[in-house]
């Protein structure tokens, strides 16, 4: 099974101050660019099996 988020956040993400939790401009273009469902089309029905462990995001 193709699991692309994790609902839980991490331990260490909340212990990281603010200012470097927030991506620079170029990063959170690519990032955003990475979130639109066409780009993981492709993968998602190649990787979408319902047996064998999650993967993980």
């Amino acid at each position: 099974m193709l699991r692309l988020r994790d609902p839980q956040e991490s331990l260490w993400y909340e212990i990281l101050p603010p200012e470097v939790r927030t991506l620079p401009e170029d990063l959170a273009t690519v990032d955003s660019l990475l979130d639109d469902e066409r780009f993981f089309a492709p993968f998602r029905e190649q990787f979408s099996t319902s047996v064998g462990r999650p993967t993980i995001p």
